[in-house]
């Protein structure tokens, strides 16, 4: 009896591997678009929030494209991080890093067609990039790696918006002056007063 049920148990981890492929999971972005294997997005609206702190999310969530229940689990590399806390809720509990290295998310599984948000984040303290790799991995019935899911790769942008080379494409500086309201030359070091072409005045700092 303990032979039939061992036999019945890898007959049925076998028959749920080789359901699972590659092609069982899916990202998808904020507008429901697929995300392509390979991608590399680049985000950088900052959303504020006096409850949880501002951050810039992804927009990402995963979609299990096949007919039946999945387990999953995301590796993620986190390349550069020049401040804050990176932070990826996913498949059900929410992991916070603040360094770069390589990590794993805690396995969970998902429903055939459910789609859930990734809640990947970046909450930065001040500017700077955030850089990190993102790979779907496929599950066996016990938990095992059975297939490499696609792999995204996302870079988080906090720019200073005054600074110079943020303006508004098409835009070009007319005058320039240092504290003194003398002219600026080019090249001037410390703080500058920049008058654009749309008519707005920046405040940038040259080191």
């Amino acid at each position: 009896m303990k032979k039939l049920f061992t036999l019945s148990m890898f007959l049925l981890a076998t028959a749920w591997a080789m359901a699972q492929d590659s092609n069982t999971f899916q990202f998808v972005d904020k507008d429901g678009n697929v995300v392509a294997d390979g991608t590399t997005i680049t985000v950088k609206d900052l959303t504020e929030d006096v409850f949880l702190g501002n951050f810039i999310s992804t927009g990402l969530s995963v979609k299990n494209t096949s007919t039946a229940a999945a387990s999953i689990q995301l590796s993620y590399n986190i390349e550069t991080i020049d401040n804050g806390m990176f932070q990826i809720c996913f498949p059900e509990n929410c992991i916070t890093r603040s360094e770069a290295g390589e990590y794993m998310t805690t396995k969970g599984s998902l429903n055939a067609g459910v789609q859930r948000d990734l809640q990947c984040e970046w909450f930065p303290e001040t500017y700077g990039t955030c850089k990190a790799h993102l790979a779907i991995e496929v599950l066996s019935a016990f938990g095992t790696k059975v297939a490499d899911g696609p792999a995204v790769t996302v870079i988080f942008n906090y720019a200073d918006p005054s600074r110079i080379e943020n303006i508004q494409q098409g835009t070009v500086v007319t005058d320039s002056y240092n504290l003194q309201g003398q002219h600026a030359a080019e090249g001037h070091k410390g703080l500058t007063i920049s008058r654009l072409s749309n008519g707005k005045t920046i405040k940038h700092i040259t080191k």
